[in-house]
């Protein structure tokens, strides 16, 4: 099902205060979607997409003023109590979610009052685990789930007393760079403008003005020259004996991304080296790697990290190493 897309699509779709509701029959299809969606638990314990998009679905639904089922709702209840939600930053990215779609559904009184309850517990409980899994820099996950776990603190009101709420803002301020894609531009701006998802719920749309102009946009100029970027796969235990399975130095231009080395590395060792990635609203995600497949059921995938062990906050195609520098792929369990 494509639950997750279509939930963040009707949720643009709602903020560009759209004539009438022609997209009534969207709202319906998602609904669909979250009951295919969730006949994955039958067998997997989770549902087909992920939490992630499951909880974007019920928080679509409720931007739209749609009830939701109470059994909807309670699956992930039951997922946030028995930590069902994840590790590292796809943690944070899933908690806030399902935090924005909990305090959406107090707010918009479509629970009865017991559940409405229960939902603002777990909201604040939410808010408190993201400040406590903050980093001393400031990020929040990683740089790019920051702005989710900002746009809880603002829907919950924890903003203005939660010390977290601040240093996660400016390490946002000084990370903009990071925030290159559509779908990652589109988390960050609502934040950078005290708002979150939920107040979509409540535009005055006939207050808003017409700003959609369009600007023109300067290409990137061209860095002149070459790099030398070091390629390391590594495979621990219990997936693999060898934990160093490549260890190559490829050349590429001087601007080339993490995505572009990946690439330059097929064509100058065609037969030891080979990767596929899939595309996500936030671009490329690395899948596969010399035939070895990260797959979410094994709770495993490709960590990004720069030598000798910095995790990188960019994806494979924003981030551009240095000349000279150790890049690792490593498959690692979440």
């Amino acid at each position: 099902p494509h639950t997750g897309r279509l939930a963040l699509y009707l949720l643009g779709l709602q903020a560009t205060c759209p004539p009438l509701s022609p997209h009534r029959s969207l709202v319906t299809w998602l609904k669909y979607y979250l009951e295919e969606d969730w006949t994955g638990s039958r067998r997997h314990g989770h549902p087909l997409t992920s939490y992630y998009q499951y909880g974007l679905g019920v928080l679509a639904l409720c931007v739209h003023h749609k009830r939701v089922r109470e059994e909807v709702i309670r699956r992930l209840l039951t997922a946030q109590h028995h930590g069902r939600l994840g590790h590292g930053g796809n943690a944070v990215d899933t908690e806030a979610v399902v935090a924005l779609a909990f305090t959406c559904l107090e707010r918009r009184k479509l629970v009865e009052t017991g559940l409405a309850a229960e939902l603002r517990v777990a909201a604040h409980k939410a808010s408190r685990s993201m400040a406590k899994a903050q980093d001393p820099d400031g990020v929040i996950g990683n740089i790019y789930s920051t702005p989710w776990a900002l746009q809880v603190f603002l829907a919950t009101g924890t903003c203005q007393t939660e010390p977290a709420f601040g240093q996660a803002m400016a390490a946002l301020l000084e990370n903009l760079e990071a925030f290159g894609t559509a779908a990652t531009m589109a988390q960050v701006l609502p934040v950078l403008h005290g708002h979150s998802y939920l107040d979509i719920a409540s535009m005055h749309c006939q207050e808003e003005p017409d700003t959609l102009t369009p600007l023109d946009i300067e290409p990137l100029a061209e860095v002149p020259g070459n790099k030398t970027v070091q390629l390391v796969v590594e495979c621990p235990l219990p997936w693999c004996y060898d934990l160093q399975l490549y260890n190559r130095t490829v050349p590429v231009p001087a601007a080339a991304s993490l995505l572009d080395v990946l690439q330059a590395a097929t064509v100058v060792e065609p037969h030891d080296f080979k990767f596929h990635t899939q595309d996500t609203p936030q671009g490329p995600f690395l899948t596969q790697v010399l035939g070895l497949e990260a797959r979410q059921e094994k709770r495993n995938y490709w960590q990004l990290l720069t030598a000798p062990n910095t995790p990188l906050q960019m994806g494979i195609a924003d981030y551009r190493p240095q000349d000279g520098e150790t890049l690792i792929l490593r498959l690692s369990e979440w």
